[in-house]
């Protein structure tokens, strides 16, 4: 019986850490309502609180370095300005650091730092 009860702990642990890294579908999800600001449409982001979700589940570097990568990825196929991208934690007042993100943005570069 002991043994069946570390088995569970061990899986609740692996997918404990599995489940904090952010998908490409959740950062996807997050901040497609940020196209528009960022295609200068409109004027407040609508995707505060995507940001604010990706904020809390995104807190390694890899984390990062992940979302960056998924955002990227999906945002090839429109047209935008990559430097709109940090003026939205301040937008919508998420203590997070954006890179201007474009087509040739190397993700692994992504800083950890919070904002001041």
């Amino acid at each position: 019986m002991s043994r069946v009860f570390y088995v569970l702990v061990f899986l609740l642990l692996i997918s404990k850490s599995v489940v904090s890294v952010p998908s490409c579908a959740e950062v996807v999800r997050d901040l497609s309502p940020c196209l528009k600001f960022l295609q200068g449409k409109d004027v407040t982001p609508q995707c505060c609180s995507g940001l604010k979700n990706l904020a809390a589940i995104a807190k390694t570097k890899a984390d990062r370095v992940a979302s960056c990568d998924c955002g990227k990825q999906a945002l090839s196929h429109f047209d935008y300005d990559p430097k709109r991208f940090p003026l939205l934690p301040k937008k919508c007042g998420v203590d997070y650091n954006m890179p201007a993100i474009d087509k040739n943005f190397n993700c692994s570069k992504v800083e950890l730092k919070h904002l001041s």
